[in-house]
């Protein structure tokens, strides 16, 4: 970190950099319009006089880093470029100088790792800076002391930016910065340092979408939302570098998104994801298996199904991976019928361990006692298409005892799953645990357990458990009326055998629980 080129440039310093002999020569906006970020107005006016601490750490110690990313601020900027009210720029201006000047105080909970200065507050402070650098640039109620703190803040952070990324590594926080420093690059063209920005930026978002975007397109974490990130800062780099536009790698990461929307148009949360509702995106007809990134989905009319046999990734501060393969989801009708936790409210959760990321908030095998490996060695050993039901096969090492996993997808007017699980037990006191999570609390039917509202499944064991296990935990519930997924309560059904043996089937209702096919077991592993 550089004194003064990147944490404190002077005044005289800046306006050298910008070609220009004073302030308001420097402020009149000659560049070219940066691609809007900011929230919409909404919540502009509760910020007109807040108090804000910019030293509290009581924000949590994730939850620290975002606050100081300032998106939160943004609302201010849209609300003065649709009024024109100067309210807006003064709050502005009062909330950024503030924050400029407590900056080099604030302290972080992540060993190593600076609040400010890291990639991803660098990259969002530039995105809705240079944004309201644009729209307030002849505003007079947002004083020069307050634009100059600002521009010093995209000067500085691009030249950080650009020497912290001069080498490839994986992960998101490298690719959403490299793309807005090209952004800055383009924007702030005729800066004597811009050419070398997006000579680092492109070099490093080619290195991206060649490296760290799989073959089928799924970005190398596995987690949609993070993929959704990685795509939309891609297309700020896109909107300032057109040439961007034809890489196969951009057309392969909507393919992916197309092969893991459901029906009701949103993408489960897988891994550490949120659910997203990606713009733009039709479901692709039929079953894929996205070998690349370890996710096999059937599709037949309203039903949807992804299958997780990917391995575990890690990440710069923390993995976005889960303890669990073989696990699955399950929607109908655009709603989820067989559910996970996924991702957290916020990494500071204190359920983000032992239920979000842990084995027992997956539709997989539990083996109670036993520790999950990150190295699981999970693989597809079978998947099939065809008219009548897709296949899916596949096995982990995720324990002591290779666990094999098949389900079966049969079609037709009525289509339902047949999962067959195999574990050897003997080495494990308490068995196995078949888990499922519905949307709503089991009851016991037709020899089955039942969700006691629709949509939901009934889910019938052919073996009866050794014990049924019931439990209750947080998650994400789509609500397709409103493209909203506030946090609801799931319902774990357990099945625990000895033998850690285990043929279900998992048939779908809308209303009521449906009569079961009296063949249903001619779908089952019988190994």
């Amino acid at each position: 970190m550089h004194p003064t080129r990147m944490r404190h440039i002077t005044d005289e310093a800046l306006l050298d950099t910008l070609g220009t002999g004073g302030v308001a020569e420097a402020r009149a906006w000659r560049w070219r319009r940066p691609v809007p970020a900011a929230l919409g107005a909404e919540g502009a006016d509760a910020l007109l006089g807040v108090e804000v601490d910019f030293l509290d750490r009581g924000h949590g110690r994730s939850l620290l880093y975002g606050f100081h990313y300032l998106r939160w601020m943004s609302p201010l900027i849209t609300a003065y470029a649709e009024t024109g009210d100067p309210r807006y720029a003064a709050e502005w201006d009062r909330l950024f100088r503030q924050w400029y000047d407590d900056r080099d105080r604030v302290k972080g909970d992540w060993p190593g790792l600076d609040v400010i200065w890291y990639s991803l507050g660098v990259r969002a402070r530039a995105m809705y800076v240079t944004e309201a650098l644009a729209v307030f640039a002849g505003e007079p109620a947002l004083s020069d002391g307050c634009w100059l703190r600002m521009m010093k803040t995209v000067v500085g952070g691009a030249r950080w930016t650009a020497e912290e990324h001069d080498a490839f590594r994986h992960g998101n926080w490298q690719f959403v910065a490299a793309c807005e420093l090209l952004h800055t690059a383009r924007v702030f063209a005729d800066l004597p340092e811009a050419g070398w920005w997006a000579e680092v930026a492109m070099a490093r978002i080619l290195e991206h979408l060649d490296r760290d975007v799989r073959a089928d397109g799924g970005h190398h974490e596995r987690s949609p939302s993070y993929h959704l990130m990685c795509l939309d800062n891609l297309e700020r780099a896109v909107a300032v570098e057109p040439s961007l536009a034809a890489h196969p790698r951009r057309r392969a990461m909507y393919h992916w998104l197309s092969v893991l929307t459901t029906s009701g148009g949103w993408v489960p949360h897988l891994q550490d994801s949120g659910l997203i509702w990606p713009e733009g995106v039709e479901p692709v007809e039929g079953s894929h298996n996205l070998e690349a990134s370890g996710y096999a989905t059937f599709r037949h009319g309203d039903f949807h199904t992804v299958v997780n046999y990917g391995p575990y990734v890690g990440h710069e501060l923390e993995p976005h991976s889960h303890h669990a393969a073989l696990d699955f989801v399950l929607t109908g009708w655009g709603v989820p019928l067989a559910w996970e936790g996924g991702g957290p409210p916020s990494y500071d959760d204190p359920g983000y361990y032992d239920w979000y990321q842990a084995t027992r908030a997956h539709n997989t095998l539990l083996v109670p006692g036993e520790d999950y490996t990150e190295d699981r060695r999970a693989a597809c050993d079978r998947f099939s298409v065809s008219a009548r039901a897709d296949v899916f096969a596949g096995h982990h090492h995720g324990y002591g005892a290779r666990h094999d996993r098949e389900i079966v997808f049969v079609k037709g007017d009525a289509p339902y799953w047949v999962v067959t699980d195999r574990i050897d037990a003997d080495g494990f006191g308490a068995g196995a645990v078949w888990q499922i999570h519905g949307l709503s609390p089991w009851t016991e039917r037709d020899g089955g357990f039942a969700g006691t509202r629709g949509p939901g499944i009934l889910v019938v064991p052919l073996e009866p458990p050794d014990e049924v296990l019931y439990g209750t935990g947080p998650a994400r519930i789509p609500d397709p009326a409103t493209r909203t997924a506030e946090y609801g309560e799931i319902h774990s059904l357990g099945l625990r055998r000895a033998d850690g043996r285990f043929t279900v089937g998992i048939f779908p209702y809308r209303d009521e629980p449906p009569s079961v096919p009296d063949d249903w077991t001619v779908h089952a592993d019988r190994r």
